[in-house]
């Protein structure tokens, strides 16, 4: 049988977006492997809150393990875990997969995300819940990033997925938005699904974790719902300064 890889790659060669230099295996066209492997999970200790790394030992006798700027609460999110920074070939994957429809990045993503998560982190979960979209935005993207990963996630690490949440109405794109705007512009967009039980113990997917106030609204619906315990796990961590 005649290869026309050789023809292609001379056609659309294959560069890094991280590196530069050009490669056969990869994500897709945009990341070669090298890179990607190369991207680090956070070690702890981390924020309980935002998941971003803090300094070792620093929290050692501290009652809440949280950043400077997640302060002492109140929160409806109980833990997060975020993969890492949101940066270099971290966010060149993230961007692909998120905004170029290269959903065939989801198990690449999932899988480093479970590497974000050490084995206790698990324990007691009784569901995986991605962060829904609405039905507009998903229509008009084709998928929901977070379903994607959180359909990975339980396939990798046994725990069911429920869509227990939905979004009742389209939000501003959080990205185009101040950090005030951030935080007020989802509130009220979320609600339980109707048949679905109330679960004591919920783990959030999303893709990336910036502000909190998306999760965070999750969160506050499921509560009131009567969970229990909610955390969530995010992919990539919008360093402090950017938000």
């Amino acid at each position: 049988m005649i290869s026309f890889e050789p023809l292609l790659s001379a056609i659309f060669p294959k560069n890094c977006g991280c590196c530069g230099d050009s490669f056969k295996e990869g994500l897709s066209n945009v990341l070669c492997r090298p890179c990607f492997d190369s991207i680090q999970p956070y070690g702890d200790p981390v924020c309980r809150h935002c998941g971003i790394p803090l300094p070792a030992g620093a929290f050692e006798d501290a009652a809440q393990v949280r950043c400077r700027d997640c302060g002492d609460g109140p929160y409806f999110l109980d833990k997060v875990r975020a993969f890492g920074p949101y940066a270099g070939a971290l966010r060149i994957s993230h961007h692909a997969f998120k905004f170029e429809g290269m959903e065939s990045l989801k198990g690449d993503i999932a899988a480093k995300m479970v590497q974000a998560a050490p084995p206790d982190f698990w324990e007691g979960v009784e569901a995986l819940a991605p962060v829904p979209l609405s039905p507009e935005r998903e229509r008009e993207r084709g998928y929901n990033p977070a379903l994607l990963l959180a359909q990975e996630l339980s396939l990798k690490v046994g725990i069911p997925l429920r869509r227990l949440l939905f979004k009742g109405r389209s939000t501003k794109p959080q990205m185009s938005l101040s950090r005030k705007e951030r935080l007020q512009n989802p509130r009220g967009a979320y609600q339980r699904a109707r048949g679905e039980p109330s679960l004591q113990s919920v783990l959030l997917v999303d893709d990336v974790f910036t502000t909190g106030a998306t999760l965070e609204e999750c969160a506050k619906v499921l509560k009131k719902g009567g969970a229990g315990w909610v955390g969530a796990l995010v992919f990539g961590r919008t360093p402090h300064h950017t938000v």
